[in-house]
């Protein structure tokens, strides 16, 4: 499979259609999917497209779960080697692709990149391939299938034709050359009847057009007469602006050649001034406050040389930190002795008091070698506590049979008193047929019960509806006799007394139909008469009914007691035994606690004089003993120890001694630790002022190295100032000075000139300021100047005055408003034709460069299709057809093997659809190649005969080479080579 980059490795449908939490596993090379109608083909190719492009609301609305009603699932894909997830679900992310790579989620631009920019569109029109494909070309107009492929073999579908048809419509919409009804026409002819209407009526307005460019031409002269009256007037304003500032500025120059003079230096500013003055002051601070630290650095060390020679550390081979430490040492370890002795005395107290409290007779060397342990003291104990639990729980196992042998006891009674009542009542086949035929009669009772309740419900419904008939006869007859007494009495007016016998007869009929209706009611009260039901028997029954009830309840109540005491007797007996089984274990238990007390008391008499519960109190007791008397011992040692420390410590101060007295007098002094306290301290005095002398010798040479480089910035400041004003010394700086004084106060009266100048025009003041006047030049000019704006003014008036009269004949010549009316519409008109003109130009520009970029496509992109289209072309046909080339009109042409051309208006139907495959199946080999794909097919082959589908099948075994394909069949396949093939035949996908 050299060559494939990209290909599906497994599906997870979770929720899709009717399918389910399945999973498909496929291959990099051809997987057949085969299933009858209505098996979930389809649904597993749209949920291919659902993952990786998404779908429609109404294909995501077709294809919701059947389930859950839910829409989602997963596809792994393979590239270079590594798995990478891409998965969406309609609940999650917003119904968003999300791509994942071992678990860390991928950005959008790198699911894009990983789908090597495949989108929805270059799915279905390159990649994905299906036969309703062919049953859409089939359908197309014969004129228009060879434009159909050629726009196929562009892009891969007939949107770029149907795009171009529509551009073609829309502009034939707008604008036919030879047509009468587009709105670019009717416009156009409108516009031809305007101008000959507007002809006829320039004859008598022709001097309008001529009077309307001279007024034109006059507003231009005014215009240009404003222009020249505005410039004259900046100009005049400009002149009268620099004879006010004209001292200002004179002063200004004047003072700028004295000061250009004056200032020699031009380096030296005020601030140089500044830091010079600043230096000198410290210069002078610094030279007081170096010879103080001096004198009293130098003091310093003289003190220092004279302590450093009364001290004789320098002659000890140790330091004096050592001595102290071991005068340290010596005290702490005197004290530690103190310590011991008074421990070891306490703990011999302490030990004896121990042993004649508890009354063991027994030597210190005795406790010593006693072997006590932790196995001896969990022994005496667990021996202790085995004897009372077992003496306790044999006395609650004798408490326990006294209680069981006393409740069987009365069982046993109460047995025998339930008998005799059981002795004493009738036996149970007596009454129990009596029972039985008593319950029969009780239910026929229940049953007539029931009838006569029925009967006594319909009689009552009947009365009432008598009843109400009743009330509705009489009702009639009252208002027929008020409506007629109202008609007599002339209270209603009526034309015609005939009203009152048509009220008479009506009210008479509707009485006669009531009363039948009564009759017919009371003879169905007749027929439900019967005889009340007799019950005088039927409380006996229900009486005797209950009381043998009871007697058979209290019958098996006595069995069912019986029963339990019985089951309470065993249960009873059974306990006894238990509890004397117990017993005699228990009592063997406490017959072998016996023998280890025994055992025991014989390795230690001792224990003899002490009860058992004692025993572990006496084994606390030992242990004390023996750990008193080890630390005893331990006490002892260390006593030991802590002597030869002291003997050798005593030897390091009487050398440090030897430096002060004499042997005899260190062996006749009373302790040697208090001259050694003493000489110590004495030593530490003089190392501390030496220290201290050292110290501030050190801190008083730090304070005149900070002073001298505190004073450094200033000698260099001092440097910099000679070397940034170009003078050598000093003196000629403060010369320079004096200079620069004067020179600030010209420069003062500088500003205020400027100030002047500012306040007249702020804004050109420093250009006024560096330029040179030639102040008569000035004056004639404004003089010129002043003469040429009244001229301006005066022809200005007289163009305003001209202009008005040839407005005036305007207006008089457009008065009645045909012309202007004439050219008010023809501007419309030329307006709607001018935005009718660009929406036609766009639609005719769009088509133009649909036009160039098919022509550079079929030029650079074609040929390649076009080959590998003739190849399979003739492989299908079985060489039929040689060649493949698209004709000057937008067709394809087809040669067949006796060289003669077809345009494929002219093949048959069969014929027509190979050709649309193999024109297919170029584009997406020659896309694949670059892409790497999968190509996915749906039943592309169902309406082909057998030996081409085995030709077409032989053809795309080839191209899984290259590419991954995903065929959906309804059929099993019959490839002899190894083919991936799954069933999809019993709703869940299979493994062949």
């Amino acid at each position: 499979m050299e060559g494939i980059k990209l290909y599906f490795k497994r599906l997870e449908v979770v929720s899709f259609g009717k399918w389910k939490d399945e999973t498909i596993e496929l291959n990099e090379g051809f997987n057949y999917l085969y299933g009858p109608n209505e098996s979930g083909k389809s649904s597993i190719r749209m949920f291919i497209t659902y993952v990786l492009f998404g779908l429609s609301p109404k294909d995501r609305e077709r294809y919701m779960s059947i389930f859950d009603g839910q829409l989602g699932g997963r596809l792994i894909i393979a590239a270079e080697d590594d798995d990478y997830v891409i998965e969406r679900f309609q609940h999650r992310d917003r119904g968003k692709r999300v791509g994942y790579f071992k678990g860390e989620k991928l950005s959008e631009e790198e699911v894009q990149k990983l789908l090597q920019n495949v989108d929805h569109y270059l799915f279905e029109s390159i990649f994905s391939f299906q036969d309703r494909d062919l049953y859409a070309i089939r359908h197309k107009q014969t004129e228009d299938i060879g434009k159909v492929l050629f726009n196929l073999g562009l892009t891969g579908s007939d949107y770029v034709l149907e795009l171009e048809q529509e551009l073609a419509k829309e502009s034939g919409k707008l604008f036919k050359k030879q047509g009468r009804k587009p709105p670019i026409n009717e416009k156009l002819i409108q516009l031809k009847s305007i101008n000959e209407e507007i002809e006829k009526v320039h004859e008598r307005e022709r001097n309008h057009q001529a009077l309307y460019q001279e007024a034109k031409h006059l507003e231009q002269d005014i215009a240009k007469l404003k222009e020249q009256d505005l410039d004259l007037h900046n100009r005049i304003n400009q002149a009268q602006m620099l004879f006010q500032a004209k001292s200002s500025i004179e002063q200004v120059q004047r003072l700028d050649q004295e000061m250009s003079e004056l200032l020699s230096h031009s380096n030296l500013t005020e601030d140089v001034i500044e830091r010079y003055d600043e230096v000198k002051e410290k210069r002078q601070e610094y030279d007081e406050r170096a010879r103080v630290l001096m004198s009293k650095i130098s003091s310093v060390k003289e003190q220092r040389n004279r302590l450093m020679e009364q001290s004789k550390s320098g002659h000890f081979p140790f330091s004096l930190e050592e001595v102290n430490q071991w005068t340290v040492e010596v005290e702490q370890k005197l004290q530690q002795k103190q310590e011991l002795v008074s421990n070891v005395e306490l703990k011999q107290s302490q030990l004896l008091s121990y042993l004649q409290t508890a009354n063991i007779q027994l030597t210190e060397e005795e406790i010593r070698h006693l072997e006590l342990s932790k196995y001896t003291k969990e022994t005496w104990s667990r021996l202790a506590k085995d004897v009372h639990a077992n003496s306790e729980k044999l006395s609650e196992l004798e408490r326990r049979k006294r209680i069981k042998l006393e409740e069987l006891k009365e069982l046993e009674h109460k047995q025998v008193n339930v008998e005799k009542q059981m002795q004493s009542s009738l036996g149970s086949e007596a009454y129990t047929d009596e029972l039985e035929q008593l319950k029969q009669k009780q239910a026929s009772f229940r049953a007539q019960q029931q009838m006569q309740s029925h009967t006594n419900k319909q009689k009552s419904q009947l009365q009432r509806f008598k009843q109400m008939l009743f009330w509705l006869k009489w009702g009639v007859v009252s208002f027929s006799g008020i409506a007629i007494g109202l008609v007599l009495s002339e209270v209603v007016p009526v034309i015609d007394f005939s009203w009152s016998f048509a009220i008479a007869a009506i009210g008479l009929f509707i009485f006669i139909l009531l009363h039948r209706q009564m009759g017919k009611v009371d003879h169905d009260l007749n027929q439900l008469k019967t005889d009340q039901l007799k019950i005088e028997d039927y409380d006996d029954v229900e009486k005797r009914i209950n009381g043998l009830e009871k007697l058979k309840a209290e019958e098996s109540r006595h069995h069912e007691q019986l029963k339990e005491s019985q089951m309470r007797i065993d249960y009873l007996n059974g306990e006894i035994r238990e509890v004397e089984a117990e017993r005699l274990n228990f009592e063997q238990q406490l017959e072998a606690d016996e023998q280890k007390r025994v055992f025991e008391t014989e390795q230690l008499p001792l224990l003899e004089a002490f009860e058992l519960e004692q025993w572990e109190e006496v084994f606390q007791l030992l242990t004390e003993a023996q750990a008193s008397i080890q630390r005893i011992d331990q006490y002892k040692h260390e006593l030991d120890q802590i002597q030869q420390s002291i003997d050798q410590l005593d030897d390091q101060l009487k050398r440090f001694l030897s430096y002060y007295v004499s042997e005899d007098e260190l062996n006749h002094a009373d302790t040697y630790l208090q001259l050694v306290r003493h000489y110590l301290k004495h030593e530490q005095n003089v190392k501390e002022q030496i220290k201290h002398q050292h110290s501030w010798a050190n801190e008083l040479e730090g304070q005149l190295q900070e002073l001298k480089e505190a004073n450094t910035p200033y000698e260099k400041e001092l440097q910099n100032m000679l070397s940034e004003t170009n003078i050598q010394n000093e003196e000629t700086l403060g010369q320079a000075v004096e200079d620069f004084e004067t020179y600030q106060e010209k420069d003062e009266m500088r500003q205020e000139a400027i100030k002047a100048v500012q306040s007249i025009d702020k804004g050109q003041a420093d250009s006024i300021l560096k330029q040179s006047y030639n102040w008569i030049e000035i004056e004639t000019k404004l003089s010129q100047d002043r003469s040429n704006k009244e001229e301006v003014l005066n022809q200005l008036d007289e163009k305003r005055q001209h202009l008005a009269d040839c407005s005036a004949n305007i207006r008089q010549l457009e008065e009645d408003g045909k012309l202007s009316d004439l050219i008010h519409e023809k501007s419309m008109i030329e307006g709607e034709i001018m935005t009718l003109a660009k929406e036609w130009a766009i639609y005719q520009t769009a088509k133009g460069l649909l036009q160039d970029t098919k022509a550079r496509y079929q030029y650079e992109y074609l040929p390649k299709i076009l080959a590998h289209t003739s190849k399979l072309f003739s492989e299908i046909t079985n060489g039929a057809y040689q060649d493949v080339q698209f004709s000057k009109d937008e067709s394809l042409i087809a040669q067949h093997r006796d060289g003669k051309w077809f345009d494929v208006r002219q093949l048959s139907e069969g014929t027509a659809d190979q050709l649309y495959i193999a024109l297919r199946l170029a584009l997406n080999e020659s896309l694949s190649d670059a892409q790497g794909f999968p190509f996915v097919l749906d039943d592309a082959f169902v309406h082909f005969d057998e030996s081409r589908r085995q030709q077409m099948m032989k053809i795309l075994l080839k191209q899984t080479k290259k590419q991954q394909l995903i065929y959906f069949a309804c059929e099993p396949d019959q490839f002899k080579s190894k083919v991936h093939t799954i069933s999809l035949a019993n709703g869940q996908p299979i493994m062949m």
